[in-house]
């Protein structure tokens, strides 16, 4: 969970640094002490932690006295206790200080520490509120603090990922999206609320199991049982600054100016202060606040909605609500920017950020939005309402009911053969995503184009998109599509189709020629944002794709358009990905499941980062990819819409050879599909985990025909580190010229390394690790890898073993009993054991859990297998 905040500490002590770790009260701060604690310990450092307890904050050297320090022997007074500690701390080895809480710390204990430190300056380690100046005795720990020579580390707001496998863990099998969503939304990111929600969540029956994976079992995670964990959060506000926070929950996200206007300054000032109140910039630049974190917000809505009727009317009254319409996103000139470097950096800006908040404002804006047009066309069911609903939902989180209801009840005649036509292609994209049927979804466009005349080119050209999408490109699809003699070039339609199907073929020039010489994009505008985002980097223009999507991504956060952000975050995280940037891709891909699933037309798009963002060994857990469903075909158009390469990669290789196999028959699939895009960067990531000459043939070919030639050099460290060729390898090495394929130069020569440490020869490995180090000197790039090994199984829980071990010869109803859990337990415990050793029965898993006990030398056998394990006797 915490990982890197912990090395960076351990970093900083290594050098004779104090730090100080910063971070808001139930972020994590003192699992951060605790960790940092027990690895100096495993490394041989002698530490003397102190957890000061609130409640001891007034009892004189409480903190010290936890030491176990010998005290007793004398007078007890602050220079006496410093000597004795000076004394402890002077004794050879490594000694270091924890301090978890240091505001709380008695003022006694804290002035030993102090003059202690001056005497020896020891490394210290404290862990501190992000509010410094919060009490009097918060004020004095911070200037004493101040008098330590000391690094800061911060603890952020949990993210996406993170919350993904926390739950994972609590809950003991894997999480629905929407449940981590809704956990992260509700908790603000705050690791002790996090795991509060989830716990309640259970209590109240609020999660169900279903198919091994934990999903919501009603409209909301709040139960009773919270209410104490939020109370406790509101403790200590005064009269006026809980009247204050009442107001402005009542209010919704409001303008500050407003706010300051109701309840004043210094009290939102002091709320603020507090963590209970968030401020996120509004789309014209405007602050805005509301309730945070959202639980709290929740919790006051129900406290007032059922019993502050006044209260409610008085400011319902006073204050008009805000606005619930979004902003029409801004003209989005194509920006030109050959360096990605400040698009970057604006980005991990909004990493240290409050991302938590900001996913809950953007959320309410569209819940906003959605109720808004859902409930005009419920009221009038026009086709002009049903259009500007069914634009929202293009990325809104889906009510199947909704959707249904309104391709069902809404009268299509006389109206607006722009609107007709949007209405029938959405349907048709529905009945494919929904059914499965292709040839229903056709159908619907041919009785457009029937009823419809003046459309007939549009719907002809969105019918052979879809079948090109979901079957595979036809070999006389261009011709079609260039006899068809559109009447509305202005829509955008053809120009939309046509160029998604050059990206598709491979042809990102010929993509970007048809979107600029388009007239417009009337009908389907956010879609020539992600054909030019796909077409800039098919071209090789990578550091301009990530500038590009990532000003698209900062637009559609302030139009509230979740369509945009989340293909516009998928362009920029493929983008980022090329590069090795794991962190920042993965936070955008996680900035993107935080704001829920989006609407169905996006669903490809979605799916295909929960895969990407589980390709990295030690990054997101792979239980994100997991939830993209098993339904996707292997193959798909754009890189992660087929879960193929996720598979193959996740699932680790037997060996070099059986990898190049499996990645060349994925890439003969997607060629025969006509996806020669995903083909080809399919090969280029396969090439760089494990070469294969098989791959590296196809690839080759690939980019000859479509005469790119920026791989060259890659491909001649490819068929050195193939052949084994030690010397053409070190001068490849030495000749390197740089150029943007760095990173999969070191990607390949890494992964040769694998490569020939499977065959086991000894001599290429060594050359080829060799490689990786000389590389690394005269072009290594500032980056992450990702790691492929061979496969091996686990490594399984303690309480995964033992069911897995009981599960050859028992059923889950008698498992249960034995271990005092319910069957829904044992039935997540093997589906995760099935899973993390890919066996397929359960007398396979047993077995193979045996054998691999034995192997080890350990005893596998559990004391209930022992017990129950059926003897000769009995068959």
């Amino acid at each position: 969970m915490f990982d890197q905040e912990i090395q960076r500490v351990l970093r900083y002590v290594a050098r004779g640094l104090g730090v100080r770790v910063v971070g808001a009260p139930g972020s994590g701060r003192t699992s951060v002490a605790r960790g940092v604690i027990s690895q100096l310990e495993e490394r041989g450092a002698k530490v003397y932690p102190i957890f000061a307890d609130p409640a001891l904050e007034s009892v004189p050297f409480a903190g010290i006295l936890s030491l176990g320090l010998k005290l007793r022997s004398r007078p007890i007074d602050i220079l006496a206790a410093s000597d004795i500690l000076a004394e402890e701390l002077s004794r050879p080895g490594l000694r270091v200080l924890a301090v978890d809480g240091v505001e709380s710390l008695d003022h006694e204990s804290l002035s030993v520490i102090d003059i202690a430190h001056k005497r020896l300056g020891v490394p210290i380690v404290v862990t501190s509120s992000d509010v410094p100046f919060q009490s009097a005795s918060s004020a004095t720990a911070t200037a004493v603090l101040g008098r330590w020579a000391q690094a800061t580390v911060s603890i952020p707001p949990l993210r996406y990922e993170q919350v993904n496998a926390l739950v994972a863990e609590i809950l003991d099998a894997p999480v629905d999206v929407d449940v981590a969503a809704r956990i992260l939304a509700k908790s603000g990111g705050n690791l002790r609320l996090a795991v509060r929600i989830v716990e309640t969540a259970l209590l109240g029956e609020r999660l169900a199991l279903r198919d091994g994976r934990w999903c919501l079992n009603g409209p909301t995670l709040m139960t009773d049982h919270l209410n104490g964990t939020v109370e406790g959060l509101l403790h200590g506000l005064s009269r006026d600054e809980f009247r204050a926070l009442n107001t402005v929950s009542l209010l919704g996200t409001c303008p500050v100016d407003r706010l300051v206007d109701a309840i004043g300054a210094e009290v939102l000032d002091a709320l603020e202060h507090r963590g209970l109140v968030s401020v996120v910039p509004g789309p014209d630049g405007a602050l805005l606040a509301s309730v945070f974190p959202p639980v709290v917000d929740e919790y006051l809505r129900e406290h007032i909605g059922s019993s502050r009727r006044i209260l409610r009317r008085a400011m319902t009254e006073r204050f008009a609500p805000p606005s619930s319409s979004a902003p029409a996103a801004p003209p989005g000139a194509v920006t030109r920017m050959d360096d990605a470097a400040p698009s970057i950096a604006a980005l991990r800006a909004e990493m240290r950020g409050n991302h938590a908040a900001t996913a809950q404002y953007f959320r309410s804006r569209l819940d906003a939005l959605v109720h808004l047009h859902y409930g005009t066309w419920e009221a009038e069911r026009t086709l002009a309402n049903a259009v500007a609903f069914l634009q929202v939902y293009w990325g809104a989180p889906v009510d199947r009911a909704r959707v249904q209801a309104v391709f069902e009840h809404t009268d299509t005649n006389d109206g607006d053969p722009a609107d007709v036509f949007f209405f029938s292609l959405t349907h048709s994209v529905w009945i494919v995503l929904s059914e499965g049927d292709v040839d229903k979804a056709r159908g619907i466009m041919d009785r457009l184009a029937a009823d419809v005349p003046g459309w007939a080119a549009e719907a002809e050209a969105w019918a052979l998109m879809l079948e090109a999408g979901y079957r595979g490109e036809q070999a006389d699809i261009g011709a079609a599509l260039a006899g068809l003699r559109t009447q509305n070039p202005s829509s955008g339609v053809t120009a939309t189709v046509r160029g998604l199907l050059e990206v598709y073929r491979f042809h990102p020039e010929a993509a970007l020629d048809v979107i600029d010489s388009a007239p417009g994009f009337e009908t389907l505008p956010r879609f020539e944002p992600v054909i030019r985002g796909l077409a800039l980097f098919a071209s090789g223009r990578v550091d301009e794709t990530i500038a590009y999507a990532l000003e698209r991504r900062r637009d559609a956060l302030q139009a509230v358009d979740q369509f945009s952000l989340v293909t516009q975050s998928y362009v920029a995280a493929v983008g980022m990905l090329y590069r090795g940037l794991f962190d920042e891709a993965e936070y955008l891909m996680g900035s993107a499941f935080a704001v829920g699933r989006p609407g169905f037309l996006l669903e490809s798009f979605y799916n295909a980062m929960l895969r990407l963002s589980s390709l990295r060994e030690g990054g997101a857990p792979a239980a994100l990819g997991g939830q993209a469903g098993v339904g996707a075909r292997d193959v798909g158009p754009l890189p992660g819409v087929g879960k193929g390469v996720y598979e193959l990669v996740t699932r680790r290789p037997e060996s070099a050879d059986a990898f190049d196999g499996e990645a060349s028959r994925l890439i003969d699939e997607n060629l025969a599909h006509g996806f020669v895009f995903e083909a080809a960067y399919s090969a280029l990531l396969c090439l760089c985990l494990l070469p294969g000459p098989r791959v590296l043939g196809m690839v080759e070919a690939i980019m000859s025909e479509r005469g790119v030639t920026r791989y060259d050099q890659l491909f001649a460290f490819a068929r050195a580190v193939i052949e084994g060729d030690t010397r053409r390898l070190e001068q490849l090495v030495a000749d390197y010229v740089p150029a943007d394929d760095g990173y999969q130069v070191a990607m390949l020569l890494r992964g040769g390394a694998t490569r020939h440490r499977l065959a086991g020869n000894s001599r290429a490995t060594a050359a080829a690790e060799r490689a990786v180090k000389d590389f690394a000197a005269i072009a290594g790039p500032d980056a992450r890898f990702m790691a492929l090994e061979p496969e091996r199984p686990g490594p399984l829980t303690v309480r995964e073993t033992e069911v897995a071990l009981l599960a050859g010869h028992r059923s889950n109803q008698e498992i249960a009993t034995l271990l005092r859990v319910s069957v829904r337990t044992i039935e997540s415990h093997i589906s995760n054991a099935l899973r993390k050793t890919h066996t397929t029965s359960r007398a396979g898993l047993s077995e193979l859990v045996r054998e691999l006990g034995e192997e080890n030398g350990s005893a596998t056998a559990s004391p209930h297998e022992r017990v129950l394990r059926p003897r000769a006797a009995d068959h």
